[in-house]
């Protein structure tokens, strides 16, 4: 589980947050050099691959990539940067495993099965750190606390550029995108008397109308970057692996027929309402519009 909501001092530093801390990924005015990213990916994975627990540094690494990936206020072109320099590293054979049994059988998981090695063209791990550091911070959404500064949408946009530059085979898989979608186009929103009622439980939080502005920019980044991934995907591995997800009923699609040209279309006209919607501030009506105008431009075939 990441350290993000752990106490400053609490938990044992990351030694790979000092081998990143040079790139600084979470600055605006960082670029660093192709030769500076070369650099740490080939100490990242040397570091990685002497570990006596090769898969418990492979947490730590993608935990200290993705907490000053989550504070960034910047493109994340950095970030992306980094993990393109580190799937370039060559593959590597862990030479000081702990034979104990736990870490051999965490390692197991992310090592090729014909040669034993780390291969990091397919970034060892990542899916399963991304996983759960994505879900935590979607889980925490609502509360105040700013946890080092993480932002729920933040992550959500690297995510999302991610899923763009590498496509469906990529780390991250477009039917996050979908999930993001069902979740929120197609449920109803919260009544007053609701609101009021949940408001009143813990004032820790944000307001309802807060948390819904998150959750209408989380859908509208993950389909302005990201839509046309999803539009794209082989339907029926989709079908093969999400079949349960597509045909999920919810408030406002009531119907059991996977991902079609009519649910697109539904998908936009919410967006457009929303993007009309005067409670959200200027910058968040302009994505969702932005988001719109992407769904309408694949029904349209461009």
């Amino acid at each position: 589980m990441t350290t993000l909501f752990d106490a400053p001092g609490t938990s044992p530093p990351n030694p790979f947050s000092t081998l990143i801390a040079p790139l600084n990924l979470s600055s605006e005015e960082t670029n660093p050099s192709p030769s500076a990213l070369a650099s740490v990916a080939a100490q990242i994975t040397h570091a990685v691959t002497t570990s006596t627990n090769p898969a418990t540094s492979l947490w730590e690494l993608w935990d200290a990539i993705f907490i000053p990936t989550a504070t960034s206020r910047a493109t994340h072109i950095p970030t992306l940067a980094l993990l393109s320099a580190i799937r370039a590293q060559p593959p590597s054979l862990p030479s000081n495993v702990d034979w104990n049994d736990d870490a051999v059988r965490e390692l197991k998981s992310h090592v090729d099965e014909t040669d034993g090695k780390l291969h990091w063209e397919t970034l060892p791990k990542f899916g399963w750190s991304w996983r759960d550091f994505h879900d935590i911070l979607e889980a925490n959404r609502e509360w105040k606390a700013g946890w080092q500064g993480a932002s729920f949408p933040t992550f959500v946009e690297f995510s999302a550029l991610l899923l763009q530059e590498r496509g469906e085979k990529g780390e991250v898989h477009p039917i996050n995108v979908f999930y993001a979608c069902s979740n929120i186009l197609k449920t109803r929103e919260t009544s007053g008397d609701e609101k009021k009622e949940d408001q009143e439980k813990d004032e820790r939080k944000l307001t309802p109308e807060e948390v819904r502005a998150i959750d209408v920019r989380v859908v509208a980044t993950w389909l302005k970057f990201g839509g046309r991934v999803l539009w794209e995907a082989d339907q029926a591995e989709l079908r093969k692996h999400f079949g349960a997800a597509l045909d999920w009923e919810r408030d406002l699609w009531p119907k059991k027929d996977g991902l079609t040209r009519e649910r697109w279309a539904f998908w936009a006209e919410r967006l457009w309402g929303l993007g009309e919607d005067e409670r959200f501030d200027e910058q968040l009506r302009t994505l969702v519009k932005e988001a719109a105008e992407v769904i309408e431009g694949l029904l349209e075939g461009k």
